[in-house]
């Protein structure tokens, strides 16, 4: 009788979670048609709004350090692709934490989280330009264009250069090429990634350190200049979405699957760090809950290359509102 009353209250508990997930997603999609429809002023029937895919993930950092003590670093990442083809063809609307001026290895737990609200627009083939506003204390503009075409080669091996410019009000000019290829056989992925990239920010630090005494990079000025290599090899069971195996070197594409990365990272004066880390991931409940685990060694230069032990946590919310898994 006992496990009768537990099965049921886990089903009902199931229940609740499943109404509550189409709940957000109703929600959500319900304020991008009426945006949609807002600047529809034609008498002609509106164009049905696509649905709209919004991301939702908590992800934790649980850094083990010598003294034994225990840092927590909590970052939630958000991320929404809709489209408005009532306001303008071809025009996409984005909120998102993602930063456009991270390099394909880094990973949210390393970026600037801050919510971008803009809109972006294909105006020639793999060219794509946005602009918007980022929502920090003293709000920001920002934009980016980039050239981002795709190549495969003999049906194996897909590749994906990339060059992109970007500017913010508060840290200025900055550009990024970067070089990703990826091969899959038989749910093997191998991905690497090659990247260089400049800012007016990192410049204006760079110089600042530099003539810092105690600062670990004392008398070594990079210029702004920085450099990134990422490799991932991974086995995947299940991709989010099976017709496109992505540009994306961290993995986020994986459904169900567990690899290795190694990333090193440097300027063109100094190799600054390098991290080797596990990673897994598979789905937690249904096919919209996800469970993200990843230990970590780290070895930096600023802490004379002693290992640094990390454990990162994350969960991921899906709500799209098409097929997960395609």
């Amino acid at each position: 009788m006992a496990q009768n009353d537990t099965g049921a209250q886990m089903h009902s508990t199931a229940g609740k979670v499943d109404l509550l997930h189409d709940w957000m997603y109703e929600k959500s999609h319900a304020t991008v048609v009426w945006l949609d429809r807002r600047f529809h002023k034609s008498e002609e029937e509106p164009d049905p709004t696509p649905p709209s895919r919004f991301r939702v993930g908590l992800f934790t950092e649980l850094d083990l350090n010598s003294s034994g003590s225990l840092r927590i670093s909590p970052v939630a990442d958000f991320e929404a692709d809709v489209e408005l083809p009532n306001l303008e063809r071809r025009l996409k609307v984005f909120v998102s934490t993602l930063d456009p001026t991270a390099l394909p290895g880094r990973d949210v737990l390393e970026s600037d989280t801050t919510l971008r609200v803009g809109a972006s627009r294909d105006f020639l083939d793999n060219w794509k330009t946005s602009a918007g506003i980022k929502t920090s204390w003293l709000p920001e503009v920002f934009f980016f264009t980039q050239w981002a075409p795709s190549y495969t080669l003999k049906d194996t091996l897909h590749v994906y250069p990339r060059v992109k410019i970007f500017w913010e009000s508060d840290d200025h000019l900055g550009g990024q090429t970067s070089l990703s290829f990826g091969r899959w056989h038989n749910r093997w992925m191998f991905r690497q990634s090659l990247s260089t990239q400049w800012t007016q920010k990192a410049e204006k630090e760079d110089r600042r350190n530099a003539a810092d005494p105690e600062h670990f990079l004392f008398e070594t000025d990079s210029g702004g200049y920085s450099w990134d290599v990422t490799s991932i090899l991974g086995y995947a069971t299940l991709l989010l979405d099976e017709r496109d195996y992505g540009r994306m070197v961290g993995g986020g594409d994986v459904a169900r699957g567990a690899g290795v990365r190694v990333s090193v990272r440097g300027t063109f004066e100094e190799t600054l760090s390098t991290r080797l880390t596990l990673f897994g991931k598979k789905p937690f409940y249904r096919d919209y809950l996800y469970l993200i685990l990843a230990p970590e060694v780290r070895w930096e230069l600023e802490r004379n290359w002693n290992e640094e032990y990390v454990v990162k946590f994350g969960l991921e919310m899906l709500l799209w509102g098409d097929d997960t898994f395609r």
